[in-house]
């Protein structure tokens, strides 16, 4: 399951992933959970109970394996439901402000992928 693919023109390849995080949509303070489904450098795809919107900007808070978390500035790309279930199906953009911002995605998509990479050594 821990298998690239890259099936359509992202900008960068995407590796499957079933990890849960945190979503705030920006002008709300409910929390929405989410479970990422594959990620890469340029964001994530996510499922929830929630609807979204595409174009609405938010913040997806992940968690390290060492227990801290961090907030990673994004967009709803498009949204769509599920067929046949109450789950709706997402593509979240990253877009860091900053260069301090960049670098938190960075190092926690390598982190995703050398957990990855450790999974399939053991």
């Amino acid at each position: 399951m821990n298998l690239a693919y890259n099936t359509d023109k992202r900008r960068y390849i995407r590796y499957e992933l079933l990890d849960f995080a945190v979503m705030y949509v920006d002008g709300d303070t409910t929390p929405l959970n989410v479970v990422i489904t594959d990620i890469g450098l340029g964001g994530v795809q996510v499922r929830t109970k929630e609807a979204l919107t595409g174009g609405v900007k938010c913040v997806l808070q992940v968690n390290h394996t060492d227990g801290n978390t961090t907030d990673l500035r994004c967009e709803v790309r498009h949204a769509s439901a599920i067929a046949n279930s109450d789950l709706v199906q997402a593509g979240i953009r990253f877009v860091p402000e900053s260069h301090q911002e960049r670098m938190r995605v960075a190092e926690f998509v390598h982190q995703i992928f050398r957990r990855q990479a450790d999974e399939l050594g053991a």
